[in-house]
């Protein structure tokens, strides 16, 4: 190993961690690696000329067996100096809030010739500062993972556009704010982008229609505004999409409908209101739909009946009105299903084989005018029987409290005959009404 390279990785190990003195017990790094460190020859190379000739191309710290991190542990940016380092990471590693180490990397000209590939930054609560703009020089990167830094703070640098080379980019679960920046739409080779957990700002860019890889897309947890833009329906490929907790409103994008490899749909808890888009009965791969929360009403769409690939049906915290589509119980893989708390009504179109299915994953509750035709009424499901037999479509409680109310235009008397049945014998009969009587 070249020795400017070595007393490198001996700082950036001394600064890290202290499981061992690195310097006397382990003189010759790639002679004798540890967990976490690897080497490869200088390209072209054999032989004992290849022995002589090996570069560090991967660390790891923090998650044994790697090299554990030091209470004092500091951000080493001289890590990014070494020449042939492909995979940086860092999990779980600077973690004392007494110890606080800043986020920092070399001046962009001591950046342009790094190889690194792989850079994650994960799980750190005691690292601060913020997303450094000179990220942008690491032309090689293929995977950026910055996620679960509570004090990394600041906006999302334009230049992120330029790393071309990105597969995924990860920036959860930080506390980044200000926009979403347009630049992103570059990043042309993106398959994963998740920005969730952050207090991102504004509008969703429509630019980002332009990432026709893009397979996952969360941006969800956020403060993002305005609608859902027009361009996501370009994102074919798409099959995770989530941007549940935001302020957003207005329409779902026309053409929504193909995008035909979508299995996650979550969007819960923003203002969208108006109907429930029937378009969305035409994602076939569809697996998960979470639309709670979000000022809906209408009816459910019948569509919704030829998602037969669903699992998870939450549409609780609406406003949805108009009878349960009947088509729903033919969701053979369906084992989740949440509609409580709106003001849907008439008799629950599922019969018992439905019901045991989803057990305590079925909650109707909230829904006044809703009622089960079977006599066996299932705990937790938050719906009594109807009245009046099967289709009756009259909800009623358990007791006879229930359904004396239900029967306001009958007389007191005349009810309590119905109810005691034609085995009561006149006198007795009249007994049971004198003890009802006012007087």
């Amino acid at each position: 190993m070249d020795p400017a390279e070595r007393e490198t990785l001996f700082r950036v190990m001394e600064a890290v961690s202290s499981d061992r003195d690195w310097r006397v017990e382990s003189p010759d790094p790639c002679g004798a690696p540890w967990p976490g460190l690897e080497c490869k020859p200088a390209g072209g190379s054999t032989g004992a000329a290849a022995a002589a000739r090996m570069h560090v191309t991967r660390l790891d710290f923090g998650v044994e067996p790697n090299p554990t991190c030091k209470d004092a542990a500091a951000f080493p940016p001289e890590a990014f100096s070494l020449p042939h380092l492909q995979s940086l990471f860092f999990v779980d590693c600077f973690t004392n809030p007494a110890a606080t180490t800043a986020l920092a990397l070399p001046a962009p000209g001591n950046l342009s010739a790094s190889g690194l590939q792989q850079l994650s930054i994960r799980a750190n609560p005691a690292l601060s500062g913020t997303v450094p703009p000179a990220l942008a020089t690491l032309r090689s990167l293929q995977v950026l993972t910055i996620s679960q830094n509570a004090l990394v703070r600041g906006g999302i640098p334009p230049g992120i556009g330029d790393l071309t080379s990105l597969v995924r980019l990860d920036l959860s679960y930080n506390s980044l704010s200000g926009p979403v920046p347009s630049q992103i739409g570059q990043l042309k080779s993106l398959v994963g982008l998740d920005l969730s957990y952050n207090s991102l700002s504004g509008a969703i860019p429509g630019r980002i229609g332009e990432l026709r890889q893009l397979q996952k897309l969360d941006l969800s947890s956020n403060n993002l505004t305005g609608g859902v833009p027009d361009t996501v329906a370009n994102l074919t490929s798409l099959t995770f999409l989530a941007l549940s907790n935001n302020g957003l409103i207005g329409h779902f994008p026309p053409g929504i409908s193909g995008l035909r490899n979508l299995q996650y749909l979550i969007m819960d808890n923003n203002p969208m209101g108006g109907p429930l888009p029937s378009e969305l009965g035409g994602l076939a791969r569809l697996q998960e739909l979470r639309l709670a929360g979000s000022g809906y009403s209408g009816p459910i769409p019948e569509a919704f009946g030829q998602l037969s690939s669903l699992t998870t049906l939450s549409l609780q915290d609406n406003n949805l009105t108009g009878p349960i589509p009947a088509a729903l119980s033919r969701l053979g893989r369906m084992y989740h299903l949440n509609l409580s708390n709106n003001a849907l009504g008439g008799a629950v179109p599922f019969d018992g084989a439905f019901l045991r299915r989803l057990g305590g994953n079925l909650d109707l509750s909230g829904n006044s005018g809703l009622c089960l035709d079977d006599r066996s009424v299932p705990r937790g499901v938050g719906v009594g029987a109807c009245r009046g037999g099967a289709g009756g479509g009259v909800a009623s409680s358990a007791t006879g409290r229930g359904l004396m109310a239900a029967r306001g235009s009958q007389s007191q008397d005349s009810l309590l005959v119905g109810l005691l049945g034609p085995a009561c014998v006149a006198v007795s009969c009249l007994f049971a009404l004198n003890g009802h009587a006012p007087y």
